[in-house]
């Protein structure tokens, strides 16, 4: 393999073949998926409908290098509409819409843009994650405490150069008021570098939940208390939200959801149905139309393959129930699987996106790497049973949950009992 994945108790399993919540390895041995290629597969494998339009499409046209088809056009307007709301008197949105191809090919063009509008500095999340590229490793940590304490050395010999500022991120969880001493110090924070750095901050990037390192939940009210204080000294807001948007917490933008509108939205991995790569930034039209003409250029950006299928995920995501049963049916399987693990565990969520803490486990007499150790044996005793599972957190003492949004209920009851029984064999 091209990279070691030593940190992950799935490296070495090989899968030839997935459909709807199931994975099978070479081995015809099958998994319950709720890794969900970290919510790239939010429909699950081989979705009938995407199949479908992804079939049509290739025999139609699936690439053609920077002209305009009409599959681009309408899916420009599909997701701006997901900011602005369905507009009934005008086919033109307030906002505008950039495609490009992956995640952080898009994280860096909200930033030039932001820039463009705003010269200056960035600020971001503590355990944020936006992307491996040059750009985006500088504003992502790197997701375990050794690489932490010792950069790699592209990000090292950029340090020097106060290119941004990084917030802590409040652990209190969803169900805070956003009062408590985590949100009182993520803000005092945030307000101290602006007090002094204002007038040259361009934008801060926010992730409505913590998604790749650690699955840590913050409320509305804290996020709404960040977004007024920014505001009140012109920075910019940057959602990202790649991982988290489009149905993960249960709504299709989060950020909005929650009551706070950002300046540009960034989506990804589902909105590709998990068969095709293809990202957006979604902004107001007179911040986007800053950027210069001709100063972002993609080979493979809005191919008209990725846009139809696009197209055809989006439709399906935008079902009201769909939505409405993700946070339903999420909330119930967090309640009935805080009743089935042990209690040293803490469960928190939004929609269908869960984690289990097990770093609570110290506080029962084991030591914290103990409480690590115990993750990775549960991840791998899940495995074990047929069920993916993720390990998380900066001292992988964290386990993420992320099953497609459309899984079966009896998927998701069984694999409450794949966990619960790792106890009873404890």
């Amino acid at each position: 393999m091209g990279a070691g994945r030593s940190h992950d108790p799935h490296a070495g399993l090989v899968f030839v073949r997935g459909c709807g919540g199931t994975l099978w390895d070479i081995d015809g041995k099958a998994y319950l998926d709720f890794i969900c290629g970290y919510s790239a597969v939010n429909l699950g494998h081989a979705h009938p409908r995407l199949l479908a339009a992804a079939r049509t499409q290739l025999s139609q046209l699936a690439f053609c290098t920077g002209a305009s088809h009409p599959w681009r056009s309408e899916l420009e307007k599909k997701v701006a509409q997901l900011v602005d709301g369905p507009s009934l008197e005008s086919n033109e949105t307030k906002s505008k819409v950039w495609l490009s191809s992956t995640g952080a090919r898009a994280v860096e063009i909200a930033w030039k843009i932001a820039f463009a509008n705003r010269p200056g500095k960035m600020m971001r999340f503590h355990l944020s994650y936006h992307g491996r590229s040059l750009a985006t490793a500088h504003i992502s940590d790197t997701g375990s405490s050794d690489a932490l304490r010792h950069q790699v050395g592209v990000k090292a010999s950029m340090e020097g150069q106060d290119l941004h500022c990084v917030i802590p991120f409040p652990m209190c969880g969803r169900q805070c008021d956003g009062k408590c001493e985590d949100c009182d110090a993520s803000i005092d924070v945030a307000r101290h570098w602006l007090d002094c750095h204002s007038e040259d901050t361009s934008a801060m990037i926010l992730e409505p939940a913590i998604g790749a390192r650690g699955y840590y939940f913050a409320s509305g009210a804290y996020f709404r208390r960040l977004v007024k204080l920014l505001r009140s000294y012109g920075v910019q807001v940057i959602s990202d939200e790649i991982q988290m948007g489009l149905g993960r917490l249960g709504s299709m933008i989060a950020s909005i959801d929650d009551g706070w509108k950002p300046d540009f939205v960034v989506l990804g991995k589902s909105l590709g149905g998990g068969i095709t790569p293809i990202s957006a930034v979604i902004g107001d039209r007179d911040r986007m139309d800053k950027l210069p003409q001709g100063f972002e250029s993609e080979t493979f950006a809005a191919n008209p393959l990725a846009c139809r299928v696009a197209l055809e995920a989006i439709s399906v995501l935008n079902d009201e129930s769909l939505m409405a049963s993700v946070s339903r049916r999420g909330n119930l399987f967090r309640e009935t699987l805080r009743g089935a693990i042990s209690a040293g565990c803490r469960v928190d969520g939004r929609g269908f996106a869960t984690v289990i803490d097990l770093s609570g486990l110290s506080n029962q007499g084991d030591r914290s790497d103990d409480a690590s150790r115990i993750a990775w044996d549960w991840v791998c005793h899940a495995q074990g049973q047929g069920l993916l599972v993720h390990l998380t957190g900066v001292e992988r003492n964290r386990i993420a949950i992320i099953p497609p949004l459309n899984m079966e209920d009896a998927a998701l009851q069984q694999a409450i009992e794949i966990l619960s029984s790792f106890w009873k064999v404890k």
